[in-house]
């Protein structure tokens, strides 16, 4: 089977922010159609300066919320333990994105407009179930995580504190174990 990345396309209030699993391992997954395990959840206290000018990035390219422009961060996990990101950027499709979905990321992260209710949607909780990571999704309200390992949303940064590589170092690993 074609182990390839695979285009998403979710509507804007369907997407979520996804965010690394556990110890860094990667789901198994050939196609996004073939349900994955969550490992464990991220441990929220890895975010780092790199990770937050990726959010920034994306934050930029949606117009910080004021419109229905969406952007898209993947984040994954080095050998060393650290995390990475990337910002996928924007396609100017109204209340959706489209980006290719890479089975070595370990969470995603999309913006959500101000407009729209700040918490991943129950969209956005399919995705992540599917896809085994954690989703979390940035707006001006905060930060909100929902992890299918849990099946709990949870919000992990107050306004716009998520753009501050500070803000994550106080947070302590957050892996929930079943």
């Amino acid at each position: 089977m074609n182990t390839g990345s695979v285009s998403l396309i979710i509507p804007v209030f369907n997407l979520l922010a996804f965010v690394a699993v556990g110890a860094c391992q990667t789901p198994h997954a050939n196609a996004i159609n073939e349900p994955v395990r969550p490992h464990s959840s991220i441990d929220l206290s890895k975010i780092n300066e790199h990770v937050t000018s990726e959010f920034l990035k994306a934050w930029n390219s949606s117009h910080n919320g004021v419109d229905k422009v969406e952007a898209v961060v993947l984040i994954f996990c080095k050998v060393d333990g650290s995390y990475f990101a990337t910002a996928l950027g924007q396609t100017n499709e109204p209340n959706k994105f489209r980006f290719k979905w890479d089975p070595a990321a370990i969470a995603i992260a999309h913006t959500h407009p101000t407009s729209i209710d700040p918490k991943p949607s129950k969209e956005d909780m399919r995705v992540a179930d599917r896809l085994g990571v954690p989703i979390l999704t940035m707006s001006r309200w905060g930060m909100y995580m929902y992890d299918p390992g849990t099946q709990r949303t949870t919000k992990v940064q107050n306004s716009l504190d998520w753009l501050e590589p500070s803000s994550w170092v106080q947070i302590s690993d957050r892996r929930q174990d079943k």
